[in-house]
């Protein structure tokens, strides 16, 4: 079977979608599937491409892991500003589609998978499923355009109206849809897509990451990050890494670390890039318990995670992020790090059922700050937490179990025989 996976960030950029999309390709190609990857230069998130891709030209073709990866140039923007961004995944989507129209047959696809966000690349696969007369498969990570009325990002009027119906033509047009959430799965049936064509494949982690969360060489690398960032050996370091967006409300997690500025046994370490960070910097002036650092390579994480006695997960309060499953939490609780979820719905669920993390409602600092002391100062419950994670990793969200049930769909959609075992127990409708 050829598959072309379509997505606008890839390794080695770092991200749930390189993560994920990353560790489901190379198994795929070690299942002796042909995956070749549609995908920019890397330059999330600061909208340039790397340093050892500048020399490479417009595009470029690499081999990692054994997938064929074809990288593709167009306009780029740092992860800030919805006008700038739009315009970013559009010329992608553009590009994607002109590049790939004249495929060689030996090149041509038997199913295209097409992730989002970004949104318009799925209009791309969609058309290139036309041209090559193959199935496509829309995965969707995030309900756009519906996640930005709650974030008041958008509001309805024609923009939105017509975002919305490009959105049901695309699942309408889907062989299948590939959604993260059982609550995704749920908003699409309710708008009347088809159930039956509707699958979940949670985020996970991989066999890569899981060894490297265990590797025993990484307590060197920590000893040395602690010193480089200068954080005292007696100070516990609470952790979050990722994303400095509205979506994350950041604010709530300066706000707790206000409270408790007092405490000098610890300290709150941010790590990453995003359109909030220079508020959330300006609001946490004068704070000597609050850090603030880039975004960091792909396996300087783990590093940063072992570094970390508890690490944050939180969300902005708002009903639409019931149906979210931050993927960060996987990688936390694979690397034996209790996890602080300021979440509801799914993850929270997802969490309590772990036995890795204290759940909590989200942008409320005070629990926040009660539940940090909570595990700062017992010991016992934190090393409980820590135990319980990569246990539960392991036995429900590795990429290998994650990418074989997503590889039996693939089969399904194509004719192709397959397995059907783990087929309808992952079905929604």
């Amino acid at each position: 079977m050829k598959i072309w996976l379509i997505c606008q960030f890839f390794a080695p950029e770092p991200g749930a979608p390189s993560a994920r999309l990353g560790g489901f390709a190379s198994f795929w190609n070690r299942a002796d599937k042909d995956v070749t990857v549609l995908t920019s230069m890397p330059n999330h998130p600061y909208g340039k491409v790397y340093d050892e891709y500048q020399s490479k030209g417009f595009f470029t073709e690499e081999n990692l892991d054994g997938v064929v990866v074809k990288r593709h140039s167009y306009f780029m923007t740092s992860n800030e500003g919805i006008v700038l961004k739009a315009l970013s995944q559009l010329m992608f989507a553009f590009v994607v589609l002109l590049k790939n129209l004249f495929a060689s047959p030996m090149d041509r696809p038997d199913v295209i998978v097409v992730s989002s966000p970004s949104f318009f690349v799925a209009i791309s696969a969609w058309l290139l499923s036309k041209r090559y007369k193959v199935p496509f498969v829309f995965e969707v990570r995030d309900i756009w355009p519906g996640i930005f009325l709650e974030l008041g990002v958008l509001k309805r009027g024609f923009l939105y109206n017509t975002l919305e119906k490009i959105e049901l033509f695309l699942y309408r047009r889907a062989a299948a849809i590939v959604t993260v959430t059982r609550g995704f799965g749920q908003d699409m049936i309710n708008r009347g897509i088809d159930g039956s064509k509707i699958f979940i494949i949670t985020n996970g982690v991989s066999e890569h990451d899981i060894a490297r969360a265990e590797d025993t060489e990484l307590d060197d690398k920590v000893a040395r990050l602690r010193t480089d960032l200068q954080i005292s050996p007696l100070s516990k370091v609470i952790l979050y890494i990722g994303n400095h967006g509205v979506s994350q409300a950041l604010g709530q997690v300066v706000d707790a670390a206000r409270i408790l500025m007092a405490r000098t046994d610890f300290v709150f370490v941010f790590v990453g890039e995003g359109g909030d960070k220079e508020r959330l910097k300006r609001i946490a002036t004068g704070m000597p318990n609050v850090q603030f650092y880039p975004s960091q390579p792909k396996d300087k994480v783990w590093e940063f995670y072992h570094l970390s006695y508890a690490c944050l997960v939180p969300l902005k309060d708002i009903k639409g992020f019931d149906t979210f499953i931050p993927s960060k939490m996987f990688e936390i609780m694979a690397s034996g790090t209790p996890v602080l979820g300021c979440v509801r719905g799914e993850a929270a669920q997802i969490m309590e059922d772990s036995g890795a993390a204290v759940v909590l409602p989200p942008e409320e600092p005070e629990k926040l700050a009660q539940a940090i002391m909570n595990l700062v100062d017992d010991a016992s419950y934190a090393e409980r937490l820590s135990e319980a994670g990569p246990a539960y990793v392991k036995k429900k969200y590795s990429h290998a179990l994650l990418a074989g049930q997503y590889m039996n769909i693939l089969h399904q959609v194509t004719g192709l025989p397959r397995e059907e075992e783990k087929m309808k127990e992952h079905q929604v409708g």
